[in-house]
């Protein structure tokens, strides 16, 4: 399972520029961060490559670091005095950085800010990290709703050489944030896990890159 972490941020004291008068402590905020993800290391290197993961894109709201829930099919809303540590994009890439590196089958695994040369890039499409409601009428804690388009893309010739969408839900045990937090953690473990696997079959010897495999 995955673990949560929690780091309280204290609320801000600000100066008047005329004297010492501080205005009212406001509420802390909880700031939470996606565990690491817990990939078994293989045993040995299959490819050499150097790959380079970049941040994904992503729409509004997602470029924030709010988190995210969708109390209705065409709602969406924060939950309040929470947020995660980073905006979302970069905190979604920094994890699948951290998987491919603890699976170990691709030599080098590089961010996107690394001057490094790379043979293959992982693009992607951020679509969801969020928690969702049943439908209207059904009762049940949230469940945590992650979906990322990837792609494999040659950097010498910035072609797509493979693509696939990949999407997890799982149920929230129960309503409270460090639930839902930790059923998104566990979401993006699941889901980096079917990441991982797919781009080193992608980058097998001899295995035929087609768009969709």
């Amino acid at each position: 399972m995955s673990r949560l972490f929690i780091v309280l941020v204290p609320a801000l004291w600000l100066l008047g520029l005329a004297g010492c008068t501080l205005l009212p402590e406001q509420t802390p905020q909880r700031v939470f961060l996606l565990s690491p993800p817990e990939q078994e290391t293989a045993y040995e290197v299959l490819h050499d490559k150097v790959l380079r993961v970049e941040k994904p894109e992503a729409p509004f709201p997602l470029t924030t670091s709010r988190i995210l829930v969708a109390p209705s099919g065409k709602e969406i809303s924060f939950y309040g005095g929470a947020r995660w540590a980073d905006r979302t994009p970069p905190l979604v890439a920094a994890y699948m950085v951290e998987a491919l590196r603890q699976d170990g089958r691709v030599a080098s695994v590089i961010s996107d800010s690394s001057s490094a040369r790379s043979q293959v890039s992982l693009v992607s499409q951020l679509g969801a990290l969020r928690s969702e409601y049943p439908s209207q009428g059904a009762d049940g804690p949230p469940e945590a709703f992650v979906r990322l388009d990837v792609q494999l893309m040659e950097d010498a010739s910035r072609n797509i050489i493979a693509s696939r969408r990949f999407q997890v839900r799982q149920p929230s045990e129960g309503e409270e944030i460090e639930a839902v937090v930790e059923a998104m953690n566990q979401a993006m473990e699941v889901l980096s896990r079917e990441v991982v696997d797919w781009v080193v079959e992608q980058l097998a010897p001899g295995h035929r890159l087609e768009k969709g495999s």
